[in-house]
């Protein structure tokens, strides 16, 4: 639930809920930043009851909420660096199989670079990676289920994945990749204002390039706090407010997922409810149940506490708090 608005909380408030903020910002046909590791399962599974369509997922690696959309029929495009976080799933692997997903797979380092690009403002980014590598090769990145329309350019001509150069400084082999501009990122966050100042600790991988470079940016947070909080430690700042479309308070909003400094990873989560979607059957229980079957977070949280106790919940909670050795001094007088 969102907090009520208090004094602090101005009229360039962009609070509000999952539901609003999906509806008024996520298209069909989008191209989603999904994050890493700092997933909202709170706002997939609200794209996944609003029945959006045709989506493409980005990110250095996609993981199981990727899985959670395509499987109901959101996502059916994904450029990444790595697949594997999705093909733990048998449904998963049949719909890339027969064409129903395409996909192209650059590496972890390209893809956040290509983020980076565009939250630069610049159309590509060089970089070497793919130098020796099968990558090069022509079949490798126009394979039969891969992106090449999403790469149609106006002229109707199919824009190259990258492009082999020679560098006008040493005449050695370069590679252009073009830039990543996703209309929309989803991310948890472990705090936030209520203008959408955005903090994050912890390692990100490619999460502040996935905010920079999208033209909407929609975060779940653990908490809502005063700009004067975000002030004194404005070094945890990912992206700005003017970045951010829309702040939406949900305590446990990367659940199952984990969130540095709060709770851990729902380890036992899959078997418990078939999260995992090893089978179709599986996968449809899961969604009928996790996803249709709740109206949001508080009623996800609901359900879970009602079917498993607080108990289960409560034990992933971070209870020992890691204090540096020598903490930093923040003064500057």
């Amino acid at each position: 639930m969102v907090e009520p608005i208090t004094s602090w909380q101005s009229g360039r408030s962009k609070l509000m809920t999952a539901r609003e903020a999906v509806e008024r910002f996520v298209s069909d046909g989008d191209t989603l930043y999904s994050g890493f590791n700092i997933i909202s399962f709170s706002l997939t599974n609200e794209i996944i009851r609003q029945g959006k369509k045709h989506l493409k997922a980005v990110a250095g690696s996609v993981t199981p909420n990727v899985t959670l959309m395509a499987i109901a029929g959101s996502v059916d495009r994904i450029e990444t660096g790595y697949l594997s976080g999705t093909l733990r799933s048998k449904p998963f692997q049949e719909m890339m199989r027969d064409g129903r997903v395409k996909w192209n797979d650059y590496t972890n380092m390209t893809i956040t670079l290509r983020l980076m690009a565009g939250g630069m403002g610049m159309p590509f980014i060089c970089a070497n990676s793919f130098l020796g590598t099968d990558y090069l090769k022509p079949e490798i990145m126009n394979h039969s289920r891969s992106l090449m329309e999403d790469r149609r350019r106006e002229d109707g001509t199919i824009a190259p994945p990258y492009v082999v150069i020679e560098s006008p400084f040493d005449g050695r082999k370069a590679l252009l990749y073009p830039a990543l501009k996703p209309d929309v990122a989803i991310v948890h966050c472990q705090r936030a204002d209520e203008e959408g100042n955005i903090q994050v600790w912890g390692p990100m991988a490619d999460t502040k390039w996935g905010f920079w470079a999208s033209k909407h940016v929609l975060v779940t947070a653990e908490e809502i706090v005063p700009r004067s909080v975000i002030s004194t430690e404005p070094h945890f700042t990912v992206v700005p407010g003017f970045k951010v479309s829309a702040v939406i308070h949900e305590p446990w909003g990367a659940h199952p997922g984990g969130l540095n400094g709060h709770y851990r990873a729902d380890r036992s989560w899959a078997e418990l409810t078939g999260f995992g979607m090893t089978t179709w059957e599986s996968a449809r229980q899961y969604l009928d149940e996790w996803v249709y079957g709740t109206e949001d977070r508080s009623s996800y949280l609901a359900r879970y506490r009602e079917r498993f106790g607080d108990g289960l919940l409560e034990v992933l909670r971070v209870k020992d708090k890691m204090i540096p050795e020598q903490p930093a001094r923040y003064g500057w007088r």
